[in-house]
């Protein structure tokens, strides 16, 4: 399924369960002027320094590759992009509220979120294949062939699986099972004859994704972007009144940047640039450094005040001050500067509690993709794949 806009500026990232165990009361008394506890980062990857005797901690929104041997460091973005036919204003009028998570709006109908006019230019089979091309070792064909196999093997419907497409939604966005039956092709991949999500134990295969996937392995990505696949999806936008054309497919680019740099207890942080969430990592962390963790124990009352106080304030400036450069200008210098933090700490030293403002919303999904290798070499590689929620529409042929 094609990936949804709602969550088209979700930053790339996971959540740290920093409070699990801890009685859920305790963690709500220190969380009671903010909507939901956010973290937004990319996972750390310890990385040896051979030379200078340091560990590096690197992290990752997008995809960041460090291979000290060749003096590479870098990282590739690959966020969705707004299609070409879209404009500023043209939901203005639909909006019902905001996500309680801060990632999107609720408008009316879910025009943003199901259907064909939600769906974002997709980036991440570009970035997988320069990624492979530039620093992998694998050949791009044996890279492909296991997603082959498995949508020709398929896979059984498991009890989270239905669970997922069956649990009543809370969030105020579309419910999955609406989603796996919002085209033809979906409802015969998804459901059974009455419309409904196909229960536990029974068995999925999809051919068409296994026939996409070859050709996807013969002609690489340029066959999804300007070839076959790409035209039988713009095809399918039209016919269906979407945003995406192919155009938007031919002029998709990834983005390279510079890790975004910081320095935490003597570690070095490499993590990505706006706007992916490295910059409230760097933030939270820098405003740590000014307390001792661990003389307050670990899920103590007051690390648990303290961390999420921490939490509240990067999250407070990613909300108001954070966005894409392309567009907006973000004061990164400011943001991950230690002074600054010092005087967010001090507030936290004195009681004071920060409030996440949100217009209207729901709790936001925990679950994300992330991938982290290290090999013997010092050779790292941090990839964070947020999944957000898929729009439902499947091309007929395509799977």
């Amino acid at each position: 399924m094609a990936a949804s806009t709602s969550a088209l500026y979700r930053m790339l990232s996971s959540s740290m369960q920093l409070f699990q165990g801890v009685d859920p009361e305790l963690v709500a008394s220190c969380l009671q002027d903010t909507e939901r506890l956010d973290l937004k980062s990319g996972e750390l990857l310890l990385s040896p320094d051979k030379e200078n005797d340091k560990v590096y901690l690197i992290l990752s929104g997008s995809l960041q590759v460090h291979l000290p041997g060749k003096n590479i460091h870098t990282c590739i973005d690959f966020h969705g992009r707004v299609p070409g036919a879209a404009t500023p204003d043209m939901w203005a009028d639909l909006i019902e509220g905001e996500a309680r998570d801060g990632f999107g709006f609720i408008l009316r109908g879910k025009v943003n979120d199901i259907g064909y006019q939600a769906i974002t230019v997709p980036g991440s089979l570009r970035a997988y294949q320069e990624a492979i091309a530039e620093f992998g070792t694998m050949d791009w064909r044996d890279v492909v062939q296991p997603a082959i196999a498995q949508a020709e093997a398929g896979f059984t419907v498991r009890p989270h699986v239905y669970r997922f497409w069956t649990e009543q939604n809370d969030m105020g966005r579309a419910a999955n099972a609406d989603r796996a039956r919002c085209t033809p092709a979906g409802r015969r991949l998804y459901c059974d004859a009455d419309g409904e999500p196909l229960r536990p134990g029974t068995h999925i295969t999809n051919p068409d994704m296994a026939r996409s996937l070859r050709l996807i392995a013969e002609h690489g990505a340029d066959v999804f972007y300007s070839g076959e696949i790409g035209e039988r999806i713009a095809a399918d936008m039209a016919a269906n009144g979407g945003l995406l054309s192919l155009d938007d497919l031919r002029d998709y680019k990834t983005v390279r940047v510079e890790p975004l740099s910081g320095e935490y207890r003597g570690c070095r942080i490499a993590t990505n640039q706006p706007p992916g969430g490295g910059i409230m990592l760097i933030e939270m962390l820098n405003i740590l450094e000014n307390f001792d963790l661990a003389g307050l124990g670990h899920n103590s009352p007051e690390y648990i005040r303290v961390v999420s106080e921490a939490m509240k304030r990067a999250t407070v400036d990613k909300d108001t001050r954070v966005g894409d450069p392309a567009f907006v200008k973000v004061p990164i210098d400011e943001l991950t500067g230690k002074d600054y933090a010092a005087e967010l700490a001090q507030a936290i030293q004195r009681g004071e509690k920060a409030h996440v403002a949100r217009f209207e919303g729901t709790p936001e999904s925990a679950n994300t993709t992330h991938v982290s290798v290290i090999d013997a070499d010092g050779n790292a590689v941090s990839m964070t794949h947020s999944l957000g929620m898929p729009s439902g529409v499947v091309t007929d042929g395509l799977g």
